[in-house]
């Protein structure tokens, strides 16, 4: 009598299956680092690839369970722990761990839920899955459904969530197909009892299917395919019909992929966060900076684990040398948002208090960004390294900082001199090959005049924010090509785009001009909707979210810069380059201004006199009136339903006809349209109180804010605007002119 085997006789069809039957597994994987948080899926490979292998090594079912288990249990430890392997406290961590999150799945509480435990749990179900599918297709061979289940999840994909899913389907079919074609074969050569002799008959079997299968997709994908017929469903099912052009639109926000840029949004005003601050400044999150043609990612960050954060000594890793203005900050988050990145003004000096309490700061101290991870403390190892023994991003609740922010010196940025560090050229004056060289031509064109760094940065931001040469625009966006360069779309062909556009661009510019820069993004400051003395209430909403420039200066560090046109930099500058009687005048504070109300324009009355009868025996009848009047009623009629459209169109009318010189007429006729639109200012009300009132967005707002500034300053300071100011100011009006909607 034969003995059973311990180890399983797989034939060469069985490994060719399981391996198409991984890579189709694979692309049900791969949708998850662009759809969740998953990060790397490493791990998950590996759980796949061992499942697969062992069932095909061993024919005990028991073992294999055994060995399945034993193997995601090394994972986890791999992956969350440091303690040594046999050490069992790691085990009693994750056996409480799982106590504690076990009564959450049925409350279906995910996201309170430990990360060991939603690891773990999702290894588990992982290899049951993988462990039925071996099950059924390799061994039942029943693999039909399995193909089409999976063509059908990436096209759901594809069509209802933010994931390209082109590539995939291609892929799935092509191992689908072949999947099919080796377990058929494979089938085949099991009921006709054929002898594998030969080595290569398997391949030799397959190799016509493959090729018909690799032709038959190859003819598909490459050939010229008709436009889809049908409207994308998306749009109708959301009641967004209307497409903006170039493609699908997304909601302004602060995200960690940055690899693919461009693209209109839309404004989304949910609050991330309220914080109470003495001072209203750009709120820091990250930087980056590889620049790749069509984003920008990192390089080599440098993390450093930051234990106990209220007595850490915190480092000068941006600026120094310069004097600084303090910043405390009381950050709460909204209640949902699901932020782990600390962000704060300038740089940070000490951080206080933070919360959830059982955790600890990571430190990227290349890019300087702060990250708030969970810690798992054991009592008995107080000694060595403070008792963590596992770190995972967390979720902040609320933190209270004190920061400093830089007040930039002209003179001593101007004598900063050119002595960069190698480490500072190597990395931040990269650029890559595919740049065309007309964008560096015109930074150099640009810069041409500047003889320091700082004049360069100057002059490259002065092209972009005031040269009237780009439009600050969120919607109509065109999406940048797979073969354009993102820097060279903007700079030479749509020249409009928001924040992420003008900064790489600022950035690009300067690198190609030999000064190190680097891309930052975080949140502008946000809308003050309170004030406690000297402190103020701020909201940072997702619209918020923005991205700038830093420029390395030597012996000074990081300083940041606005590139973005209709943004102004909320850091003071000390101008101390030129003498007093060379520096431009700082607008009042406060603004008394003579009410002014609007144009208000009247329709004339009509006046009815009597009709009377020429000599000539000619009777007049008041019939032929009827039709005349009836008209000339229902213009009445619409002239004074209309008279609101017709004088904006009027003003309108008004602003295009003054020139560019003529700016205290263009911003006189912008207020009447926003009194007209928006409601007239109050008695004793100031510009900038007015403007304070206004129920607009924070883009318009701050256009408002720059024109009412040049105004004060041309009206008060006895001076015309210069002609730097005058293009942008033009170009300004006529976009809140054409925003605006009576």
């Amino acid at each position: 009598m034969r003995q059973p085997s311990f180890w399983k006789r797989s034939t060469v069809h069985s490994w060719l299956a399981a391996l198409f039957l991984f890579l189709l597994i694979r692309e049900w994987l791969i949708p998850l680092p662009v759809l969740t948080d998953t990060g790397e899926l490493t791990s998950f490979y590996l759980v796949v690839g061992s499942v697969l292998l062992l069932d095909l090594l061993f024919a005990s079912r028991l073992l294999t369970s055994v060995l399945k288990l034993a193997g995601v249990g090394y994972l986890i430890h791999s992956s969350f722990f440091v303690t040594p392997l046999f050490d069992t406290r790691w085990l009693s961590e994750l056996s409480s761990r799982l106590v504690r999150d076990v009564p959450l799945i049925f409350q279906q509480s995910w996201l309170e839920m430990s990360p060991i435990s939603r690891n773990l749990l999702f290894d588990l179900l992982l290899v049951v899955i993988v462990s039925l599918l071996s099950y059924l297709i390799l061994e039942l061979r029943q693999g039909l459904w399995f193909v089409c289940l999976t063509e059908a999840y990436l096209s759901t994909l594809d069509t209802f969530l933010p994931y390209e899913a082109d590539g995939a389907v291609i892929r799935a079919l092509v191992a689908g197909f072949l999947l099919l074609a080796t377990i058929h074969f494979a089938s085949v050569a099991s009921a006709a009892n054929v002898a594998a002799k030969n080595k290569l008959s398997a391949w030799r079997i397959l190799l016509a299917p493959a090729m018909i299968i690799c032709l038959t997709v190859g003819v598909a994908y490459a050939g010229p395919k008709k436009a889809p017929s049908w409207p994308d469903p998306v749009p109708f099912l959301t009641g967004q019909s209307g497409a903006m052009p170039g493609g699908g639109i997304s909601k302004v926000g602060y995200d960690d992929n940055d690899e693919q840029l461009g693209g209109p949004f839309v404004q989304d005003d949910r609050v991330v966060f309220r914080a109470a601050t003495n001072g209203m400044y750009y709120w820091r999150g990250d930087s980056k900076d590889v620049y790749t043609g069509h984003g920008w990612v990192k390089q080599k960050p440098d993390y450093q684990a930051i234990l106990n954060p209220r007595q850490h000594t915190w480092e000068n890793l941006l600026f120094k040398g310069l004097e600084t203005e303090q910043v405390e900050s009381q950050v709460l988050f909204e209640e949902g948002q699901t932020f782990s990145t600390v962000f704060y003004p300038g740089q940070v000096t000490e951080l206080r208090q933070l919360w959830p309490r059982r955790s600890i700061l990571v430190q990227d101290s290349e890019y300087v960004s702060l990250e708030v991870h969970e810690a798992v403390r054991d009592a008995r190892q107080q000694v060595e390294a403070d008792g963590v023994i596992t770190t995972l991003p967390v979720n902040i609740s609320r933190y209270q900082l004190t920061a400093e922010v830089p007040i930039l010196s002209e003179k001593a940025l101007v004598h900063a001199g050119e002595e960069y560090p190698d480490s500072i050229r190597q990395r931040y004056l990269q650029l890559p090959d595919s740049l065309p060289q007309r964008v560096i031509e015109l930074a150099r064109e640009v810069t041409q005049s500047a003889d320091t760094p700082y004049e360069k940065v100057r002059a490259v931001e002065m092209h972009l924010r005031y040269s009237s040469r780009y439009q600050y625009e969120t919607e109509d966006v065109p999406v940048v090509r797979p073969d354009q360069d993102f820097v060279d779309q903007f700079l030479f062909e749509s020249k409009r785009g928001y924040c992420d556009h003008f900064s790489t661009a600022m950035v690009v510019m300067l690198r190609a001009s030999g000064v190190p820069a680097r891309w930052v993004k975080g949140f502008a400051p946000g809308e003050e909707v309170d004030t406690d003395g000297e402190r103020k209430l701020v909201e940072v909403r997702s619209r918020d979210a923005h991205s700038w420039v830093e420029v390395y200066f030597p012996n000074y560090g990081w300083l940041p810069f606005e590139a973005t046109a209709t943004f102004t930099s909320p850091l003071r500058v000390h101008y101390d380059l030129e003498t007093p009687s060379g520096q431009t005048p700082t607008a009042p504070s406060e603004v008394d201004t003579p009410e002014r109300g609007p144009d208000e324009s009247r329709l004339e009355e009509l006046d009815e006199q009597p009709m009377s009868s020429d000599s000539g025996g000619y009777q007049f009848s008041w019939k032929l009136l009827i039709v005349p009047l009836a008209v000339l009623a229902a213009a009445a009629a619409g002239v004074w339903l209309f008279r609101r459209r017709l004088l904006v169109w009027w003003l309108r009318r008004k602003l295009d006809a003054y020139g560019e010189p003529q700016f205290r007429e263009k911003y006189g006729t912008l207020l009447l349209l926003y009194e007209q639109v928006l409601g007239a200012r109050q008695a004793g009300e100031t510009l900038r109180e007015y403007v304070r009132r206004l129920h607009v967005s924070q883009d318009v707002r701050q256009d408002l804010w720059f024109l009412t500034q040049l105004y004060e300053r041309m009206l008060y300071g006895y001076r015309e605007v210069e002609e730097k100011w005058r293009g942008a100011a033009a170009k300004m009006i006529k976009r809140l002119s054409q925003q605006l909607k009576p």
